[in-house]
C-alpha cells in the first residue's frame, strides 16, 4: 500500500489541538490527512464524540490509519467497538498516543 493511497485521520483528545501541536504538524505535512473535529473539545460527551468520528471514518472507502491522541484514543476504542464490520475494515492501523 502507497502512502498516497491512506488517508490519516486525526482524532484529537480534549481541547483539541492547536496549530503548534505535534498533530497539526502531522495533518500540515501528511499526504491525504483530515481532522475529526468535535462540537465541543472542552466538555466531551461519548455520544457526539463517537458520532463524529464515525462520519470521519464514513466518508472515505479509502483505507484509513488513525492517529488517535488521550481522549481520541478513548474514542476511537468506543467507536471500534460498536461500528459496523464494514467501517472498521477501512481502518488499517492506529497510532494511540497517550490513552487517557
Amino acid at each position: 500500500m502507497h502512502s498516497e493511497s491512506i488517508r490519516y485521520l486525526i482524532v484529537p483528545g480534549w481541547h483539541g489541538s492547536p496549530d503548534d501541536h505535534w498533530q497539526s504538524h502531522w495533518q500540515r505535512s501528511l499526504p491525504n490527512s483530515v481532522r475529526v473535529e468535535q462540537r465541543d473539545w472542552v466538555e466531551p460527551r461519548r455520544e457526539p464524540w463517537i458520532a463524529e468520528l464515525s462520519h470521519a471514518v464514513e466518508a472515505s472507502a479509502r483505507p484509513t490509519v488513525v492517529i488517535a491522541h488521550s481522549l481520541g484514543c478513548v474514542t476511537l476504542a468506543h467507536w471500534a467497538q460498536r461500528a459496523p464490520e464494514v467501517l472498521r475494515q477501512r481502518v488499517r492501523g492506529a497510532l494511540l498516543v497517550a490513552p487517557a
